[in-house]
């Protein structure tokens, strides 16, 4: 561990078997807080490489709790860290699709720089995480949705939260988040928060079967934002598409602000599944789910765009949310 410890030190980047045995190390708290504060920042300062992603990914899918799920899932989530408090949007995304019948097993964890992170909102609301194996494929079968906490499957993690939590900036963890669901649901749409991340990941997961949708608005959020030009990349391409290209109109960005408190982010929560929110709420929720369901279905742009309005103007995904939260 020391000969990792100074290759890292001197600004080396680190093989497949050394990232996998450096994850293993920080997880099992074979560092003292600071020496654990100092690698996190090196990765600051630098991209991971992909023999780095891919190690640390092996190492946390051997320290999780594994899922087995029933059916064909898509993951809906992001990897934070953007610093532009957005409400949950990939939150409700999920309630959309899974109330459009699309099947859900959303990875999600509390907020580390934001607000309110998607088990924050649900738990706020009420909502008993799900422990068992046995719990989720109940929660799929009975509402194409069930919800992995991440502490819950990601036990070792737990020694590191407290740092990572301390430093208040996206870490190498908001970077393993997508990728270490621990059902590895067959489909994924993912928002990054930048493009060498959109590259990273995409090199990393066009290897294996997972069909995937990566999303980064160029003006650094990790979504389909409506405020700019949009990065989008899938396993057939890459392409940026302009803003006035996309099916809605532009907004700013203190139109998706999350709040200040979760309070403030509960509130908007409910406003968009009853579909009392603004336009602009409303819209980006609706983008970015009907380009989720289009990496499930493959179905064309404006049919998920029409399915993913309707389950939120019907009140299907609000009727859904309330079974859930009621369980």
């Amino acid at each position: 561990m020391n000969e990792i410890y100074l290759k890292l030190s001197a600004g080396h980047h680190l093989s497949v078997p050394e990232a996998e045995v450096l994850m293993m190390s920080l997880c099992q708290q074979q560092f003292n807080d600071h020496q654990l504060a100092f690698i996190l920042g090196l990765f600051k300062t630098r991209i991971m490489d992909l023999n780095e992603l891919s190690g640390f990914r092996t190492a946390l899918m051997k320290l999780c709790i594994p899922v087995q799920l029933h059916k064909p899932t898509i993951d809906v989530c992001g990897t934070g860290g953007d610093n532009k408090n957005t409400f949950n949007i990939s939150t409700l995304s999920a309630f959309v699709l899974a109330a459009a019948g699309i099947p859900v097993a959303k990875h999600g964890n509390f907020a580390s720089t934001s607000v309110s992170g998607s088990s924050d909102i649900l738990k706020y609301f009420g909502y008993n995480f799900r422990s068992t194996e046995a719990e989720l494929n109940d929660d799929l079968a009975e509402n194409d949705l069930c919800f992995i906490h991440a502490p819950l499957f990601h036990p070792a993690l737990k020694n590191v939260g407290p740092v990572r939590k301390g430093l208040k900036t996206n870490t190498l963890f908001n970077l393993m988040g997508p990728l270490v669901n621990p059902a590895q649901t067959e489909f994924k749409y993912v928002g990054v928060f930048n493009r060498s991340v959109a590259r990273l990941y995409n090199f990393f997961l066009q290897a294996g079967t997972t069909r995937y949708c990566l999303v980064n608005s160029l003006d650094g959020y990790d979504e389909i934002s409506l405020t700019s030009d949009v990065l989008i990349t899938t396993n057939d391409s890459e392409q940026v598409i302009p803003r006035d290209e996309l099916p809605f109109a532009s907004i700013q960005a203190g139109a998706i602000s999350g709040g200040s408190s979760i309070e403030d982010a509960s509130k908007i929560f409910i406003a968009v599944l009853r579909n009392e929110a603004t336009e602009a709420q409303r819209n980006v929720v609706v983008v970015n789910s009907a380009f989720a369901m289009q990496c499930y279905t493959r179905g064309s742009l404006s049919e998920c765009i029409a399915l993913c309005h309707e389950s939120i103007v019907s009140e299907k995904a609000f009727q859904l949310f309330n079974r859930i939260i009621k369980n």
